[in-house]
């Protein structure tokens, strides 16, 4: 499919969703079958309450969409179902990167996200990320990130202008916005990576004490992601790393996936 044709799928079916507004591995465990059992699931945004009562409390009001610094938050399209305009998060796209004050939390007018968790980011959780394919990971051969890969992330950086997409360029501003700064930065970091042994994963998450959430472990050799037990499932690892070894299975805990294996 050109890419046109997927971005113009890609925003009616935005369109359609605004319209009814009016695995990783820990000691030798994967969480791969999780994954079939919680596919279903929507990764919903920080604070979301359990799924019935999310469902049945979301209005659909795109507020916590609108304040998103990062444009993490989606809207469930036709395809959703009962869910049709509710929030969501599709880290094959963007992740969270838990911002400070959470804005999307309080934005929410109906409770559908929980105020209580929005003084700390360490109270909220989404899910839990885990290893799907770690064949796949550059790190286990201690290979560099692809300059390829900028162009995947450029694509997600929707802050940046037609010009700097096309020539792969982050052009001064005399003035922005605090929206394009954070998003700016956080491609910045993917550029300084570029060439490097892969350890993105590690190195882009928000966490506010990252190595409690994920960290590099030691593997035949090379390196490899290891899931701990802070991890909120944000999806910050599986945005940023080159080859889909990661993803997030929503709702599920640390517990159900690496402790009970």
């Amino acid at each position: 499919m050109k890419k046109e044709d997927k971005k113009r799928r890609d925003f009616i079916k935005q369109m359609a969703g605004l319209g009814v507004l009016g695995l990783a591995a820990a000691g030798g465990i994967f969480g791969a079958r999780f994954l079939s059992a919680e596919e279903k699931l929507k990764l919903r945004p920080p604070g979301a309450l359990e799924e019935d009562r999310f469902l049945a409390l979301c209005i659909k009001c795109g507020q916590c969409l609108q304040v998103c610094p990062y444009d993490s938050i989606l809207l469930e399209d036709l395809e959703g179902l009962a869910g049709v305009g509710t929030a969501y998060i599709d880290p094959d796209r963007r992740g969270c990167y838990l911002c400070k004050a959470l804005p999307c939390i309080l934005a929410c007018p109906s409770g559908a996200l929980d105020h209580e968790v929005a003084d700390d980011v360490r109270k909220i959780h989404m899910g839990m990320a885990v290893i799907e394919n770690l064949d796949a990971c550059l790190a286990l051969e201690r290979r560099p990130v692809p300059e390829s890969f900028l162009d995947e992330m450029f694509e997600h950086t929707k802050v940046l202008s037609d010009r700097e997409r096309k020539e792969r360029k982050i052009l001064p501003l005399e003035v922005q916005s605090e929206k394009r700064e954070l998003q700016v930065e956080v491609l910045k970091k993917i550029q300084e990576s570029v060439g490097k042994e892969c350890s993105l994963c590690a190195d882009m998450c928000p966490y506010p004490s990252p190595s409690l959430a994920i960290g590099m472990v030691e593997k035949d050799g090379g390196m490899m992601p290891q899931i701990r037990e802070k991890c909120v499932g944000c999806g910050v690892c599986v945005e940023v790393c080159p080859t889909d070894v990661l993803k997030i299975v929503p709702r599920a805990t640390y517990d159900e996936i690496y402790k009970k294996g």
